[in-house]
């Protein structure tokens, strides 16, 4: 319901270089979501304190679903960058397991004798 009420009032949310469209948001890094996220809080804030009496503006309403807009892909950004970093940690501890083990067996052929080596070679053919 979010990205409807977005995409229907062909949202755009202003950065350091201009206005861009909900889906260009993707394309920018979490520091340049986070400033933005940062900016539009302050306006929230900003808004609020204003008067207590009166209804929420239009433009509060515009800048709170562009701020929701901006923190949820921003957090959706975070967590991919932290099963990134997980895979790419659990990939180099793999590689070196099998780098490891790879050594270990070569350290066991080694160890063998040379009877057990020719036996070894007549199994393979």
């Amino acid at each position: 319901m979010l990205f409807e009420k977005a995409t229907r009032q062909k949202l755009r949310i202003g950065t350091s270089k201009g206005n861009v469209s909900v889906e260009d948001l993707w394309d920018l890094s979490l520091t340049a979501l986070n400033t933005i996220a940062i900016n539009l809080k302050k306006e929230l804030k900003a808004s609020e304190e204003e008067s207590f009496l009166d209804v929420r503006s239009s433009s509060d309403i515009t800048t709170k679903l562009r701020f929701d807009v901006v923190l949820y892909i921003l957090n959706v950004k975070k967590e991919e960058k932290v099963a990134r970093e997980a895979a790419a940690e659990t990939k180099a501890k793999k590689e070196k397991l099998l780098g490891i083990l790879a050594k270990k067996q070569d350290a066991a052929l080694e160890n063998m004798s040379a009877e057990e080596l020719e036996k070894e070679l007549k199994a393979l053919g």
